[in-house]
């Protein structure tokens, strides 16, 4: 049986949440969301999930609050696509 590979992190007290919490990397965090670099930022800068900034410059991300907007995310329902150009939901484009 193969045992999965522990993902580099570090424990932090997260104000937001108000507890001492795992925070990870920001590349991890992305990765495990599913998303870009640009969409973590724009979660981070609306507070949908909690981050900090290290000595290094680094930013890590609160796993707690990750794996919670994570799961809000999963049962939100998605609006199709616009097709810009033409202003339709992409859906109705055949």
């Amino acid at each position: 049986m193969r045992s999965s590979p522990t993902l580099p992190t570090a424990r932090f007290f997260c104000e937001e949440c108000g507890r001492e919490t795992r925070f990870l990397p920001m590349h991890k965090a992305r990765s495990i969301a599913g998303i870009s670099r640009t969409t973590m930022y724009y979660w981070i800068q609306r507070d949908w999930v909690h981050s900090r900034e290290l000595a290094s410059g680094r930013r890590v991300v609160c796993q707690e609050s990750l794996s919670r907007r994570s799961l809000k995310t999963d049962s939100e329902e998605v609006p199709p696509k616009r097709n810009l150009s033409q202003g339709v939901p992409s859906s109705s484009i055949r």
